[in-house]
């Protein structure tokens, strides 16, 4: 096994110890300085591997995406097929999304600017290959009829992190559902049904956890 690239070494510990600051007080409490001292490391040496703090924060949304698995998670449900996949999948991150905006002020940093366009992002990244996959899976086998398979999964990551985002879109319950039926109704002309009753419920949970902050 070749050696280990140090630096490479350095800037993983870098991110390692921002996730575990950013989980523990929250994104908009934690200064670089806060995390080079945890690791031992300059400032300098932080904007090495980093331009700005903006960078580190999307680097640790990628990093926790990548970890999650989702894809791989998915294809263990040997028992689903493609469309139950992705409901599997988007329900795996909703339950993260539900337990986070649950704590304190998180949602103050679910929506912070910076935060919220790292979230999208690194969906994007992350998330919309996944998704793309399970599309084209779910063609195979008959549960999706997906035309765009490559271009749905952004469309709908899109949609759901920004026209039904309540933080972005101030709305009245009525409305919000009005937009999910929506969204059903789009998934279903588009050639896949998204939406089936427990993710309908825990998208309400979400809601109603943000509409309370």
């Amino acid at each position: 096994m070749p050696p280990r690239d140090p630096s490479e070494k350095t800037k993983n510990e870098i991110i390692n110890a921002a996730g575990r600051l950013f989980d523990e007080r929250g994104w908009d409490k934690v200064k670089i300085e806060d995390i080079v001292a945890e690791v031992g490391v300059t400032r300098g040496a932080f904007y090495h591997y980093f331009k700005s703090r903006e960078e580190l924060i999307y680097t640790v949304y990628i990093k926790s995406l990548e970890d999650a698995n989702l894809y791989e998670l998915a294809m263990e449900q040997k028992n689903l097929n493609g469309v139950e996949k992705l409901r599997f999948v988007l329900k795996h991150s909703l339950r993260g999304q539900i337990q986070f905006a649950a704590q304190g002020d998180a949602l103050t940093m679910m929506y912070h600017p910076v935060v919220l366009k790292s979230n999208i992002f690194s969906s994007m990244a992350i998330l919309g290959p996944t998704i793309e996959k399970l599309l084209i899976e779910g063609n195979k086998d008959g549960s999706t009829n997906v035309e765009f398979p490559k271009h749905m999964p952004y469309a709908l990551i899109v949609i759901c992190n920004e026209w039904l985002n309540p933080e972005i879109f101030k709305m009245s319950e009525p409305e919000f559902k009005e937009r999910l039926k929506f969204i059903s109704l789009f998934g279903e002309k588009m050639g896949v049904q998204v939406l089936d009753d427990e993710l309908y419920e825990m998208v309400m949970e979400l809601y109603n956890l943000c509409r309370v902050k």
